[in-house]
């Protein structure tokens, strides 16, 4: 109910407070610190969410300090990574997830702007590459396993498709439910979409 809540409340939105809270509420996992990234698709029909991001969304998204980049622009949509490029790097750089990359055609060389650049080749290339995962903060492991079909079970689907460790999968999704939460609850009492985004990295970031 909460969730139909939230798109009436957007859709009484005007547009720059609408992209705002759209993506506060679709990104609030990379906000608080627990993701280094997030898609979004924008669509150029309907609400025109496109429109409402090349007028106010990409200038937000630095003014709440995220960085992003458009992986693909097509007739129907655009689809958007926005993360935390100090997370990202730490997450893309550990030694396992560098050389699973490097394996795949990544450079060598430590530079997100690189590796992003790769990344978008490579979306365009395969529509969606598996090793998105990986920007995304999911495990290595579920990654390399999602990716070559693999006969084990799924022991848990959520956020991800979870082949590993479900322990610490359930304590991840925990959390990202949480942010969800309070994000959802804040934008349904009305905060501002800044004042939101702060409140947020404030407290999900807090020791």
């Amino acid at each position: 109910m909460k969730y139909l809540d939230f798109y009436n409340k957007l859709n009484s939105m005007e547009d720059k407070e609408y992209i705002e809270n759209f993506i506060v509420y679709n990104v609030s996992q990379v906000i608080a610190g627990i993701k280094p990234a997030s898609t979004i698709a924008l669509k150029k029909d309907g609400d025109n969410l496109y429109g409402k991001w090349i007028k106010f969304g990409r200038s937000f998204v630095k003014s709440i300090g995220l960085e992003f980049i458009e992986l693909r622009d097509n007739d129907k949509a655009i689809i958007v990574m926005l993360y935390n490029k100090e997370l990202l790097e730490q997450y893309i750089f550990e030694e396992e997830n560098k050389l699973f990359l490097n394996k795949l055609g990544y450079d060598k060389k430590e530079d997100i702007h690189i590796y992003l650049k790769k990344l978008k080749e490579r979306y365009d290339l395969y529509h969606c590459p598996h090793e998105l995962g990986l920007f995304l903060g999911i495990p290595i492991k579920d990654v390399k396993d999602f990716m070559k079909c693999t006969k084990k079970k799924c022991l848990l689907c959520g956020y991800w498709k979870v082949y590993n460790d479900c322990n610490q999968a359930k304590k991840i999704f925990c959390q990202y439910d949480k942010v969800k939460a309070h994000t959802l609850n804040n934008i349904l009492n009305g905060n501002n979409s800044h004042d939101l985004a702060f409140s947020i990295k404030n407290f999900f970031c807090s020791p």
